[in-house]
């Protein structure tokens, strides 16, 4: 089974945010939707560690090849 996505998981937590702010849940129903909420919300914040990681090392990489590429512009000189 694939995991669900982030947008997936974010709409299901807003559902059950909407439904707690309604006020008129029995108190077993509303600490159950909490808990799944909570759940939800560490699952979102694994997801977005994992895209943030991405884009570090993709800003990584960039900046190397920038660098990369001045070293050799900066070592580069035309025939006149």
């Amino acid at each position: 089974m694939p995991e669900p996505t982030f947008e997936a998981l974010y709409a299901a937590l807003e559902e059950k945010a909407r439904k707690l702010e309604q006020g008129n849940l029995p108190l077993e129903a509303s600490l159950k939707l909490y808990e799944e909420g909570t759940k939800l919300v560490d699952q979102l914040r694994v997801i977005l560690e994992k895209a943030e990681l991405q884009v570090r090392t993709l800003q990584g990489r960039m900046d190397e090849d920038e660098f990369q590429l001045r070293e050799v512009e900066a070592g580069y000189e035309a025939d006149e």
